[in-house]
């Protein structure tokens, strides 16, 4: 298997594994001493679920606010 496939056959799993079973993925990482392209995708993917779940949070903050903001817009004020 070359190295492309190696890291996003890792990426692939480390994305899996950060959503549904984070504590396990965070105790495979933290303890890993060698650093080939599975281990570099694993690592990769992780950080991607990561980022994608803070985009998601921040999105629905944004909704939230604006929401309110609309609400705020009907109300009358004294």
């Amino acid at each position: 298997m070359n190295a492309e496939k190696k890291f996003i056959k890792g990426f692939n799993h480390g994305y899996i594994l950060a959503k549904h079973e984070p504590d396990i993925l965070s105790k495979i990482v933290k303890n890993l001493n060698s650093t080939n392209d599975y281990i570099q995708g694993i690592v990769s993917g992780k950080e991607e679920f990561e980022l994608e779940k803070s985009r998601t949070h921040l999105d629905d903050m944004n909704r939230i606010r604006n929401k309110s903001k609309d609400m705020d817009r009907g109300l009358e004020r004294e």
